[in-house]
């Protein structure tokens, strides 16, 4: 009989938990990143924990407002976004609801407008912060260079994320991540292009010290209770409720068979 542990335990930095006495498999206390769970709901706010999770220690005040603000932004990515639009589209066709957050986050995973953009946004960041950043956006835009994380909306610059953009900016002034994130966004501005929100919580995650997949992570943590709330609100709706085009809308055309 072999002793090789062929199952053996995962190591995380992230959580201790402490057995009862009574019962070696329940947590008599948990620890999170080295502080008691109990400490910190009784003395700390969401964000706070939240970024202690991503960070591994505790963040600085700065960091905790920045955290704050980015939290809110991300919070309802609206009915335009594709994760939020899959996730109401699945509550109005009576999808299992337990099933709608998973679905939408799932839909949200990609390249437009989700986390796999978030990940190309914050690679694109990373590794242009040391070019100067009104000329690399000239750059850009004469060569039609792909900026991941900006551009615009419908042939437009999205003022929300804009407003975001700045409101982060001064939460954090000494950033340098902020700093040229926000000259580079000023000279694309004058093309008609700008934030967007993968782009903003790239930016975020960035300046914050996070990785890309750390900052993918966020960013789905971030958007979901958007995205949950948005496909709750659609399932208690019958399903003749769910926009259908009008029939002048369609063209039907004759096919030769």
């Amino acid at each position: 009989m072999s002793d090789v542990n062929f199952r053996p335990d995962f190591t995380t930095k992230l959580c201790l938990e402490e057995p009862a006495a009574t019962n070696p498999y329940i947590a008599e206390r948990r620890y999170i990143a080295g502080y008691n769970l109990a400490d910190l709901w009784r003395g700390r706010s969401y964000a706070e924990v939240l970024l202690l999770l991503f960070l591994g220690e505790l963040p600085t005040p700065a960091q905790i407002r920045f955290g704050e603000i980015l939290l809110i932004g991300l919070l309802n990515p609206g009915p335009r976004h594709v994760a939020v639009r899959a996730a109401m589209t699945a509550g109005v066709s009576k999808t299992a609801p337990e099933h709608l957050l998973p679905l939408g986050l799932l839909t949200g995973s990609g390249v437009q407008g989700g986390a796999k953009q978030v990940a190309e946004a914050h690679q694109f960041i990373s590794s242009h912060l040391a070019e100067e950043p009104h000329a690399f956006a000239e750059r850009c835009l004469g060569e039609s260079s792909t900026t991941p994380g900006f551009g615009s909306e419908f042939g437009d610059i999205e003022p929300i994320w804009q407003q975001l953009a700045e409101d982060l900016a001064a939460a954090l002034p000494d950033s340098p991540v902020m700093q040229w994130c926000s000259a580079f966004n000023q000279s694309l501005n004058r093309q008609g292009q700008g934030w967007l929100l993968p782009g903003i919580a790239a930016a975020g995650g960035l300046a914050l010290g996070l990785g890309a997949r750390e900052t993918m992570g966020f960013y789905q943590v971030a958007i979901a209770p958007g995205v949950a709330a948005h496909g709750i609100e659609q399932s208690h709706k019958p399903i003749a409720s769910n926009p259908f085009l009008r029939d002048d809308q369609y063209e039907c055309t004759d096919l030769d068979v």
